[in-house]
């Protein structure tokens, strides 16, 4: 087991707690990169609960269709929450989900070959930047410390000056991400991000 999950395993049997596995994306992976269930994992079986849904692998943002999976001693919990916090997936999001996850057509391996293209453009634009170069999904950061500036800084000076929308991650956590901007390529053509490295340079 890499010595990430090792430790991850550790540190749920340490505080007796669950994890929590997004698999939303866990289709969206490149260069040959290979997926694995940490409920595969021995010491993670039995901790392991798994959310997924078909907003991401499957492009159908907006849909609304995800469902949960675990141990069965804390599933009728976790059905008794979501009963009470969230509603019923409307009927023809459910038969758009259940066609999507039994055709064998299901666009999946082009989109993610879409996907990576427009990653390895960034990079190539982005080359001495400090980018970090994501093994999958539809988003890279980019450092903003690294470059002198916080977050914030960073993406009011992309959006004005280089034309460039890119997230600040200030409220995805108050210690690593506030360090970093996200471009979001989800759907954007690669000849909307040629170009995209002198765009930024001017903005710095």
């Amino acid at each position: 087991m890499p010595a990430s999950r090792d430790s991850v395993a550790a540190a749920c049997e340490r505080a007796d707690c669950w994890l929590l596995y997004d698999a939303a994306m866990d289709q969206i992976l490149f260069d040959g990169v290979s997926h694995r269930h940490p409920a595969s994992l021995e010491p993670l079986r039995e901790r392991t609960i798994t959310l997924g849904g078909v907003s991401k692998n499957h492009r159908m943002i907006g849909w609304r269709v995800g469902w949960a999976v675990g141990p069965a001693e804390i599933m009728s919990d976790l059905a008794f929450a979501t009963i009470y916090n969230t509603t019923v997936a409307s009927g023809f999001g459910q038969i758009g989900a259940h066609a999507a996850l039994t055709t064998e057509e299901d666009g999946v391996a082009e989109a993610v070959r879409d996907w990576r293209a427009r990653r390895d453009l960034i990079l190539d634009e982005l080359a001495g930047l400090p980018v970090v170069a994501p093994d999958g999904g539809w988003s890279l950061l980019i450092e903003a410390a690294a470059l002198g500036m916080d977050a914030p800084e960073l993406s009011e000076r992309l959006l004005e000056k280089g034309r460039i929308a890119a997230t600040p991650m200030s409220a995805w956590g108050h210690e690593v991400a506030p360090r970093y901007v996200r471009f979001v390529y989800a759907n954007e053509p690669l000849e909307r991000l040629r170009g995209i490295g002198e765009r930024v340079r001017a903005a710095l």
